[in-house]
């Protein structure tokens, strides 16, 4: 029995050291080995952040150059793989994976139908156009990703953190204007501006403040509007900096030397505050808390 026993070992030794050389050989040209598990595919960046926070799997994203663009070089994982565009992915690359799970954003139906026979599939986002986006919205979210992963002890800690992060920034926000503007500036007639279901509206309502756009805004939270139309607004502008991107540095310094952005009231009696924007303004907790860091400390150092 003993013998037997040996031998079984043996024999399952052989077979994972095979499998072993065999995943060693296909993840060579991708910089690393897969683990037992494997990776998880994520084609949102919403997603892909917040698995960078809560798993300690590989993960294999779309549009990796686009992402680090607005949020840094140092933003993602050494170990992280680049499938191509997120709207059309490399599925040769792919199928080369060993997947253990699939998260994609509701809007890409027509690559999780055709991704399923890889791995399980989940789609899922914190901008449902069934329900408003807000903070609450963005913890469910991050508990479900936890949940496909079977992470929720890592989810529910990030969460935890998160909490106690907003919390201690909120202290900060009681000498700060009550009523901010969240705008970026898109060419010289028009601006973005964010509502209350965007990642910035989510914040400004966590930390106790009040956001000034009202009016409709489109399932990603925000409205595109003339710059005309911030006369109405005579209230502080939190402007989101997109100076560090070489395309939007431009745009943005014509706008704001521009004559008509330089009559607008708040313009005009100073009442601007410039964020630094590197963070994924359709993101997930990652992005929000930076936000949050970004908008406390550049008043405190106003």
């Amino acid at each position: 029995m003993f013998h037997g026993l040996v031998l079984a070992l043996r024999k399952k030794s052989e077979l994972l050291a095979l499998a072993a050389a065999i995943s060693f050989a296909s993840s060579s040209a991708l910089g690393q080995q897969a683990s037992d598990e494997g990776y998880i595919l994520a084609l949102d960046f919403a997603i892909a952040e917040t698995l960078f926070d809560i798993a300690d799997l590989p993960i294999a994203m779309g549009s990796v150059d686009n992402y680090k663009s607005w949020t840094g070089n140092n933003s993602t994982p050494s170990n992280l793989v680049d499938i191509g565009a997120n709207p059309n992915p490399n599925k040769e690359l792919i199928s080369s994976l060993n997947l253990f799970s699939i998260l994609a954003p509701l809007q890409y139906s027509h690559l999780a139908n055709d991704l399923s026979i890889l791995a399980p599939v989940a789609q899922l986002s914190p901008y449902n156009p069934s329900s408003m986006n807000n903070w609450e919205g963005m913890t469910t979210f991050t508990k479900e990703i936890g949940s496909h992963i079977n992470r929720e002890q890592e989810a529910d800690q990030f969460i935890s953190e998160a909490e106690n992060l907003m919390d201690g920034l909120q202290v900060s926000t009681s000498l700060f204007p009550e009523t901010l503007l969240v705008i970026q500036l898109l060419d010289e007639k028009h601006v973005r501006v964010y509502g209350d279901n965007s990642l910035p509206g989510a914040v400004l309502d966590r930390l106790g403040l009040y956001n000034a756009w009202s009016g409709p805004s489109n399932r990603w939270g925000f409205a595109t509007i003339s710059i005309s139309e911030l006369f109405n607004h005579d209230v502080h502008f939190v402007i989101i900096d997109t100076s560090h991107l070489q395309s939007k540095r431009i745009i943005q310094e014509n706008v704001m030397s521009s004559e008509l952005w330089n009559l607008l009231p708040s313009v005009q009696k100073n009442n601007i505050t410039m964020l630094n924007a590197e963070f994924w303004v359709f993101g997930a907790i990652p992005s929000a808390t930076f936000f949050a860091e970004s908008l406390v400390n550049a008043f405190i150092e106003n």
